[in-house]
């Protein structure tokens, strides 16, 4: 599918490759794909393409390590619009996986699961505007519309509008839905799992959509603190115990867990953006989301999350 990528990065507005200064070293949409381009290029890893956003942009994932493998591994970022440090990570990782490829698992990262929010994310940010955003072009939270413990009742959702709803009916959302019969189609056993969001220097594992502990939860557990103690200043929690009373009903790793059988872990990556010393930070949901010192950040969580993906830890 590598042909597919090369048209796809080919067709974009050819706007400048990085957004301005003031938003911190991260990248638009066109120097995302661009660089994700240049690692199939040259070998390594390979493209996918899983099918069409709401908007009817293509869904990429990138694999690395034999397609024969007996054991896969899977990465996501970007389920949320603002959250670009996760993307930053996860297309490192695709860096790194391309470099020196496992010989043992297929490892399979979708780095932008929410393209269209991305874009829409970007283009704000060009114009100036501030915004906080989070969902798909439907305005569905995309870490809401997985089936396990989906609910059309999020209380939160009716509360506070702007977080986005669950969607109509679990995988509702084509984003979802393509990734989720992606994995489906897989021959061997999902291992391992990993997503990425912001911020807090969390690691979280299941359930998120109920109080109980998973059946799994011993073997999350011990991961989970692995993870967080190679990252200093990250700490560990059920997600669904990290704030008294919240219940993420739909989420990625209850699902990923569940059905799938995967160790699945989410990264809250970062402390947040906002600086006492910059006023400016206080009222710009993209700084709140995404820290200035992206490459700091990317020297602390990478290597260890690519020894989880990888089966190292």
């Amino acid at each position: 599918m590598g042909f597919v990528l090369k048209s796809h990065v080919d067709a974009l507005d050819p706007s400048p490759l990085v957004l301005p200064a003031a938003w911190g070293p991260y990248r638009g949409y066109r120097a995302l794909m661009g660089e994700l381009r240049g690692q199939v290029e040259h070998g390594g890893v390979r493209a996918r393409a899983l099918g069409p956003s709401a908007l009817g942009l293509p869904l990429f994932a990138f694999d690395a390590g034999p397609p024969d493998a007996p054991r896969a591994s899977f990465v996501i970022a970007g389920l949320h619009a603002m959250e670009w440090i996760g993307v930053e990570v996860a297309t490192r990782l695709v860096a790194r996986l391309a470099a020196a490829p496992p010989s043992d698992r297929l490892v399979r990262v979708v780095p932008v699961a929410n393209v269209d929010g991305y874009r829409r994310v970007e283009a704000r940010l060009r114009e100036g505007r501030r915004a906080f955003d989070r969902t798909n072009a439907r305005m569905v939270d995309l870490n809401r519309n997985w089936p396990t413990f989906w609910s059309s009742s999020h209380l939160r959702a009716k509360v506070l509008p702007f977080l986005g709803h669950g969607g109509a009916t679990p995988t509702s959302e084509p984003e979802v839905a393509a990734i989720t019969a992606d994995l489906e189609g897989l021959d061997v056993p999902l291992e391992r799992a990993l997503s990425l969001h912001s911020f807090g220097r969390k690691v979280l594992y299941p359930f998120g959509g109920a109080w109980r502990r998973s059946p799994s939860h011993d073997a999350h557990l011990a991961a989970a603190e692995a993870l967080a103690a190679a990252m200093p200043g990250y700490s560990t929690v059920q997600s669904s115990r990290w704030v008294p009373g919240f219940f993420a009903p739909g989420m990625e790793i209850d699902h990923l867990s569940a059905y799938f059988g995967a160790i699945a872990i989410l990264v809250e990556l970062g402390a947040g953006g906002p600086r006492l010393s910059d006023p400016s930070s206080w009222v710009h949901p993209f700084r709140w989301f995404n820290v200035p010192e992206l490459e700091r950040e990317l020297e602390l969580v990478v290597p260890p999350l690519e020894r989880f993906v990888r089966g190292d830890s």
